[in-house]
């Protein structure tokens, strides 16, 4: 019996591509998949957005029938909550990887938090999928990091052309511009590029100021913005501090033109906290999900309304971008038709995605070069009106015109 036993064992390791040293091979028949995010602490609304996407991914990769170069094998996913420190985040990736045998980890979205654990991943030799957005991630030489989202610099680049747009548009002659935020590498990596980008972009930057994550009181900032007498500001900060910042600029009576820097400006408690205030606001995204691409793809689209029905909100940018992330790699799975981690990361740095749920990713392409990063990925620009965010530009994302705020 232990004869028979054990050939039954190898008939179903050689079905899934075998069992080498880096592979992920979680029970006969199955590998596993780890969702590694802030489920506890100050990011856990991130860590919400993507443990729902990447369930949701799963049950839609075993429902249309699993891994199908490995027999058909099921995902199985690992949940792993990486906390909203980064000390703690290192030692929950250690424990991961040196305890469970996964093919890949997905749903990272919190610079701060993923900068540290790209080491232990890289160790372990474990794709790690992730769409946080400092530069440093996909520029410090890690083979087995892969960015599916567009990068902190882009975002300040397409902050200011979008300032440019607005002018252009409705010849406002908006000149003169602030820039508030959080001291971080979400914070610098989004606010550095509108500071070096304003002078060609006809901006007067009359304020460009910092402040530590968890704002208790915005007061003295806000009255900042309003000595400066800026007609626009550029925020970045996660929900809380963007909040408190919104609120604060509604009490002191100070009106900018408000072009969000992402993070808590786009995710769904800005728009049920601050219900009205939110119309007409303007904030840059990683992705978006009415973007015209996954409006003209019925399958794309299908995903989107999916997720609204079955968790009650628009599919937030962290949910689009970890939904894609999982299928990115079975595509891997199916391509090296193994459970190697190497052979996945071999395969994920030379695919081109051309079709399928991956592509959610605007312009619904997505291809990672040798450092990680998805060469296609660029962000959007996103208005606020009836509780959603609607993207509006660039022109060829937009799913709707610009309108001015009043």
């Amino acid at each position: 019996m232990k004869v028979r036993w054990l050939a039954t064992v190898a008939a179903i390791a050689l079905a899934l591509g075998g069992i080498p040293a880096h592979g992920a091979l979680a029970a006969p028949g199955e590998v596993a998949i780890a969702l590694f995010a802030p489920l506890t602490g100050s990011q856990a609304d991130v860590g919400a957005f993507n443990k729902n996407a990447v369930e949701m991914a799963v049950h839609d990769v075993n429902a249309a029938g699993g891994v199908k170069a490995l027999g058909g094998a099921r995902l199985r996913l690992v949940v792993v909550d990486s906390t909203s420190d980064p000390a703690t985040a290192v030692a929950a990736a250690q424990r991961l990887v040196s305890t469970t045998r996964v093919v890949a980890a997905v749903g990272m979205g919190i610079s701060p938090l993923t900068i540290p654990v790209q080491p232990v991943f890289e160790r372990a030799q474990i794709p790690l999928l992730v769409h946080s957005i400092a530069p440093a991630i996909t520029t410090s030489g890690y083979h087995y990091t892969f960015r599916i989202a567009p990068t902190g610099t882009q975002f300040g680049e397409t902050q200011v052309e979008f300032f440019k747009a607005l002018n252009s548009i409705y010849h406002l002659g908006l000149t003169r511009a602030a820039v508030v935020y959080e001291n971080s590498a979400y914070g610098t990596s989004t606010a550095e590029p509108i500071k070096a980008l304003a002078k060609s972009a006809g901006i007067d930057l009359v304020l460009f100021e910092s402040y530590p994550h968890g704002l208790t009181d915005a007061s003295s900032i806000v009255t900042d913005i309003r000595k400066s007498n800026a007609q626009v500001l550029f925020p970045v900060g996660y929900t809380t501090d963007a909040e408190l910042i919104i609120n604060t600029m509604t009490v002191q009576h100070v009106r900018p033109l408000i072009i969000g820097g992402g993070a808590g400006f786009i995710w769904p408690a800005m728009g049920k906290d601050l219900g009205e205030k939110m119309n007409g606001l303007t904030s840059v995204a990683s992705w978006n999900w009415d973007s015209r691409h996954i409006r003209l793809r019925p399958d794309l689209w299908a995903i989107v309304t999916r997720y609204e029905k079955q968790y009650g909100t628009f599919m937030p940018e962290h949910a689009g971008m970890a939904y894609a992330e999982v299928w990115a790699v079975v595509e891997a799975m199916n391509a090296a038709h193994s459970a190697d981690t190497t052979k996945i990361a071999e395969e994920l740095h030379t695919l081109d995605f051309t079709h399928g749920p991956m592509t959610l990713m605007q312009p619904g392409r997505v291809k990672f070069n040798a450092q990680g990063q998805n060469i296609y990925a660029h962000p959007v620009m996103v208005q606020w009106e009836g509780g959603a965010p609607h993207t509006v530009y660039p022109p060829s994302d937009a799913s709707r015109k610009i309108e001015l705020p009043k």
